[in-house]
């Protein structure tokens, strides 16, 4: 008897102490119905399963457009979850950036309209034992059907709303934010693991990061092998939500293309258009990554994170390639007067690329004004080298030259996918930068 008794009572603490089964999710734009959400009667929508979700439940999305429950355009999940995109219909296989896109978009136009986040997995206030591993792999996220612009032609987003057109504001929150905290599993040995890897970014329109990940005590984050392209704030942020001595919040990001990342807006000069920045009380390791055209900063380094640089392709950056607080530094400088790089850092370059982006899309990029008018000649002077220095790269007719791009003011451009997915299929230079998810 008292055998059964202590038996009863080790299954009653495993059964607290472990955690749920975990459930598999599926969804489907084109064949989904209902909330059963089984591989058989798939949802129709991300959003319209929410509620249902528990730790490590995995949710797979074939290929099609979603816009959230009601075309609220924003799912925000509050359990760690995975996400899985890019299946066909019938969830035999997988092709995110070909055949299948997994495009999670909105409305604008949306009675239901939420400006929040497109994805967001919060965990700031989950203190439950169980701590799965989060992956979110083969998801796009493009924006434009998001965002209010000047007029159809979508050539300027536009930050306020329309009351008298029901026009929305442009979001000014991350397409993917992912935030971990503190849980109530006491394990000295308990962290979070997190990955993102194989999904697009475009036309997204932050004050911060279009793909945000923030870390607790001993998180391990990997971000690999993801494009995020015509976007503005902060491209790629590696955050923390953790300020104690013990183990930080720890980044690998790796094989990630970075390219055309906007000022939030024309008159932004301090908090917008970088590349890569990181909160301090990190450590991240960056390698085989293209960081390239931002209007401010490739790597943003401000809050002193400890990082390691190897073999990343960092080129065409407006105001600097590498800011450590206040101090400026050039990307042939950094592993001489960097304080803040692990003395392991080497190889990064800043060779020159051809992006496979039309003609017409790229004159737009190149006829928006970035030089500061009220500055002194000299820097004026200086300012208009750098930029004829880029357009050079890009293909452009230098400022000096006659030439017949538009005259229209024009802020983040729509991108069309195509153009923008052609821009990540393969590494740059045969060795940086992502490719076409197999």
């Amino acid at each position: 008897m008292k055998t059964h008794l202590f038996l009863a009572a080790i299954a009653a603490i495993l059964s607290v102490e472990l955690p749920a089964y975990a459930a598999d999710y599926y969804v489907s734009a084109s064949t989904g119905k209902g909330k059963s959400a089984s591989k058989e009667e798939p949802a129709k929508d991300l959003g319209n399963i929410l509620s249902k979700l528990l730790p490590g439940d995995t949710v797979h999305i074939a290929g099609g457009t979603y816009t959230g429950r009601g075309d609220n355009g924003s799912d925000v999940i509050t359990v760690p979850v995975s996400l899985i995109g890019g299946y066909s219909d019938d969830f035999t296989t997988r092709d995110p950036w070909g055949e299948h896109r997994t495009i999670f978009g909105g409305d604008n136009l949306s009675e239901n309209f939420d400006g929040g986040p497109r994805v967001m997995i919060d965990l700031m206030r989950y203190r439950e034992k169980e701590m799965p591993p989060i992956l979110v792999d083969g998801l796009i996220f493009d924006e434009s059907s998001r965002n209010r612009y000047v007029s159809k032609n979508k050539l300027e987003i536009v930050r306020m709303a329309n009351p008298k057109t029901g026009e929305n504001p442009t979001p000014s929150q991350g397409s993917l934010v992912i935030r971990a905290s503190k849980t109530g599993n006491f394990d000295p040995g308990a962290h979070w693991d997190i990955t993102v890897t194989n999904c697009a970014i475009l036309n997204s329109a932050p004050t911060q990061g279009v793909l945000s990940v923030a870390g607790h005590k001993g998180t391990k984050v990997k971000i690999l092998n993801n494009l995020l392209i015509n976007n503005t704030g902060t491209a790629i942020l590696a955050g923390t939500k953790y300020v104690g001595e013990e183990e930080p919040p720890s980044f690998e990001i790796a094989n990630n293309t970075v390219l055309f990342t906007w000022k939030y807006e024309p008159g932004a000069q301090s908090y917008s258009g970088n590349s890569f920045k990181a909160d301090g009380n990190t450590s991240v390791n960056l390698r085989n990554n293209v960081f390239a055209f931002a209007d401010r900063v490739g790597i943003h380094n401000a809050a002193k994170a400890n990082l390691l640089l190897k073999e990343n392709l960092i080129l065409g950056n407006f105001d600097t390639d590498y800011l450590e607080f206040d101090t400026r530094i050039d990307l042939a400088d950094i592993e001489d007067e960097a304080e803040y790089l692990n003395e392991n850092s080497t190889d990064n370059v800043s060779e020159e690329i051809s992006i496979p982006v039309s003609g017409d899309w790229l004159k737009l990029y190149g006829s928006r004004e970035l030089i500061d008018r009220t500055a002194r000649e000299a820097d004026i002077e200086e300012q208009e080298t750098i930029v004829n220095e880029f357009r050079r790269i890009l293909g452009l007719p230098l400022q000096a030259e006659v030439t017949t791009e538009p005259k229209t003011p024009v802020w983040l451009p729509s991108i069309p996918l195509e153009e923008a997915l052609a821009a990540g299929d393969k590494p740059y230079n045969g060795k940086y930068g992502c490719a076409r998810p197999q």
